[in-house]
């Protein structure tokens, strides 16, 4: 069985031969490929994948990017389980830069929060209010 492991360790079923820009997830029910888009949509799940087949690591890969529409196929196998493929990229050099400005300013945001809460804490003290 092959398997493809994202960043938080979910393991997803993927019929064997995936590659990146056609990798064909297996679930037993759309109530299971749900759960597997929930999987590749959290935030952060995609800064490193892992593809398994069996115990034999296949590669190893990181900043990855699911291409949009989420599935671009769905369908039946024999077994009646649900197959659908997703198109999996790594992140372009602008889109990691873009990453990092976003981190780097929800930690100014952040910071900004501690500061305005400190400000107000003083002015209460200042003033006479605690």
């Amino acid at each position: 069985m092959e398997n493809m492991i994202v960043a938080d360790g979910t393991e997803i079923e993927v019929q064997p031969g995936a590659s990146l820009g056609g990798t064909k997830i297996v679930a037993a029910d759309f109530e299971e490929l749900g759960t597997v888009a929930e999987a590749l949509t959290k935030e952060g799940n995609l800064a490193t994948v892992q593809y398994k087949n069996g115990e034999q690591v296949t590669g190893v890969y990181s900043d990855m990017k699911i291409e949009s529409p989420l599935f671009t196929e769905v369908d039946y196998t024999d077994e009646k389980k649900v197959v659908a493929t997703i198109r999996i990229r790594e992140k372009t050099d602008l889109e990691k830069r873009l990453d990092a400005v976003e981190a780097k300013q929800a930690e100014l945001d952040q910071s900004q929060k501690i500061q305005d809460g400190a400000i107000l804490d003083l002015a209460g003290i200042v003033g006479g209010e605690a």
